[in-house]
């Protein structure tokens, strides 16, 4: 049976409707890497709503364009069991990490807790969980400056509540790579 090794995980503002998972040490400048333009055209039709590549991999929401979820970071020891509940959307792709320490970020330059991988120059299969919370309206914004001004309302936050995502690590098996 597969077991938690760690686990960080935050409160996080998710921003124009995703949020990444990078590497600490940055964009990969590898030939073999995406560059970031071209892994968000893999998502920006939100099918699917998950894709990696050499130290960065992005995250798309479903509830919102501007919201707190809840993230976790996890990593596994071996593939973590499958969502018992089933109320979980899930994805999954390969991701090498340069230093073995990665965090959730958005698009505004705010990182989530960094979780230690353990290994660097290594690469991770990796699981993604996107869960929708009770039965909340999910809320769109057609432009940043609509979302804007719903931050300004009386109660002084964006949305809460909505989603939460686990994003789980393990040992991706030998001799595979990422995009």
């Amino acid at each position: 049976m597969p077991k938690l090794l760690a686990r960080v995980a935050d409160p996080f503002l998710v921003m124009y409707g995703s949020f990444t998972v990078m590497d600490v040490d940055g964009l990969s400048f590898s030939p073999a890497a995406l560059a970031p333009e071209e892994l968000y055209e893999l998502v920006s039709e939100g099918d699917p709503w998950f894709a990696a590549t050499e130290n960065m991999a992005i995250v798309c929401s479903r509830e919102g364009y501007h919201h707190r979820a809840e993230v976790a970071l996890e990593l596994w020891d071996g593939e973590p069991p499958a969502d018992a509940e089933g109320q979980a959307e899930t994805a999954a792709e390969l991701l090498r990490s340069s230093s073995g320490r990665v965090r959730a970020t958005n698009s505004m330059g705010n990182s989530g807790s960094v979780l230690d991988l353990g290994e660097p120059a290594a690469v991770w299969s990796v699981r993604v969980r996107r869960i929708r919370k009770g039965s909340q309206v999910a809320v769109y914004y057609s432009s940043s400056e609509e979302a804007a001004d719903e931050e300004d309302e009386e109660d002084g936050g964006y949305p809460e509540g909505l989603e939460e995502f686990r994003v789980q690590f393990w040992p991706a098996a030998r001799g595979d790579s990422p995009r």
